[in-house]
């Protein structure tokens, strides 16, 4: 165990390129999924994400997100996690709008409620998925204040 964490903090290249290859899970880990619409015809098939355009492999990525998060968190037989909140800090800081919304969009689909910590410049993006805001600001490091802004009321429906 010691040497694995030497070897996990060392600078050298040679260990560099070693903890690249173990921590990288795209360069080791796959897997084989079927598409199933709703009539039960299997309409797809991905060996992990090879073939996908970025899109189509980004969607896939919340996909398999969503559906293992929902494996685990709904109850034998349940249809939805009873606890179904989803808390992403930063999320989707630098990712293009159509990303974004790919993401959000599964989660959805999957019956999650979503909490996202993120800069306002997405509100426009997040729009379509969001009831409120509460924005954060911090002064002097030290000292905090929230505002919560509604965007639309619980009655109000989504566009």
């Amino acid at each position: 165990m010691e040497r694995i964490l030497e070897r996990l903090d060392s600078g050298e290249p040679a260990d560099r390129r070693w903890r690249q290859l173990v921590l990288d899970t795209r360069l080791h880990v796959g897997f084989i999924g079927v598409e199933v619409d709703g009539e039960g015809v299997d309409v797809n098939f991905h060996d992990s994400s090879s073939g996908l355009s970025g899109g189509q492999a980004q969607k896939l990525v919340f996909f398999c997100l969503a559906a293992a998060l929902r494996y685990q968190l709904a109850a034998s037989g349940e249809e939805l996690p009873r606890y179904g909140t989803v808390i992403l800090d930063e999320a989707f800081d630098r990712a293009d709008p159509a990303y974004t919304r790919r993401a959000l969009d599964v989660f959805t689909r999957f019956g999650f409620h979503m909490v996202l910590a993120t800069p306002l410049k997405l509100l426009q993006t997040l729009d379509d998925y969001i009831d409120g805001v509460a924005a954060v600001s911090i002064r002097d490091k030290k000292y905090s204040q929230l505002a919560l802004l509604p965007i639309r009321s619980a009655e109000e429906p989504r566009e």
